[in-house]
């Protein structure tokens, strides 16, 4: 089959349900957590508030806001030993706003910087093969997953039906798969996403969508397909 070239930010961001609105900021909660931060004793506590108040900001949709929260908390002796995960952080709102090229240098920084935490390194690598494959560099973006997809493997053992797997790194090395030519293995790999999430939307979009394409790959996946679907209770 020929291998198609698609724009990648209309392929990663498949939805049917509408973008999240943003909400108003509350102004007293966003005084309270900057108090807790700045009065609080316990270090852990002050990374805490870094992260609620990031979260107050990005769902008002005030990214840069969040941003300089993160970039003050890196300036912050006391909390250096959270600087991966506040660049980490940067990286995520970078994200929301859609700036990929800003996101992938501080997902870089947090991985250089590195982490005993394996569930963070899952994140850290499965972040940063999203960034890849925007980047249209499938190969790195495959390697990413595939290091994440390690990660969890050695925390979790292999249950589809369990919430406490990470499914996302399989979703998105089924599109580094699709992009580069390996079709049936791209079904492979949003079939477990979309097992290991109990059908996460986005995980079926790309499923249903590759499927569309390739007539003859839906015929050669139409029974695990209909049993996946059956099971899980969703529509394609």
């Amino acid at each position: 089959m020929e291998v198609i070239s698609y724009d990648m930010h209309e392929e990663l961001f498949v939805s049917i349900l509408s973008p999240q609105e943003p909400v108003p900021l509350d102004k007293d909660r966003v005084a309270e957590e900057w108090r807790y931060y700045k009065m609080s004793p316990a270090i852990s506590s002050k990374y805490s508030a870094v992260i609620d108040l990031t979260g107050l900001y990005n769902e008002a949709c005030f990214y840069d806001r969040a941003i300089t929260v993160c970039k003050q908390a890196l300036g912050n002796p006391l909390l250096k030993e959270y600087q991966a995960e506040l660049y980490f952080r940067i990286g995520q709102i970078s994200e929301l706003k859609r700036d990929f090229d800003m996101a992938f240098n501080f997902y870089l920084k947090s991985i250089d910087i590195g982490s005993d935490n394996s569930h963070f390194q899952y994140w850290q690598h499965n972040n940063i093969a999203f960034c890849y494959l925007i980047k249209r560099d499938f190969a790195t973006a495959e390697r990413h997953c595939q290091i994440a997809i390690d990660i969890d493997d050695a925390n979790w053992k292999p249950r589809y039906d369990s919430w406490d797997r990470n499914w996302n790194a399989w979703k998105n090395m089924g599109v580094a798969m699709e992009h580069t030519g390996r079709y049936l293995e791209a079904a492979s790999f949003y079939t477990t996403g979309i097992k290991l999430s109990s059908g996460n939307e986005r995980a079926v979009l790309h499923l249903r969508r590759l499927l569309e394409r390739y007539p003859d790959l839906a015929q050669a996946w139409k029974e695990p397909v209909e049993d996946l679907l059956t099971y899980y209770n969703v529509i394609i």
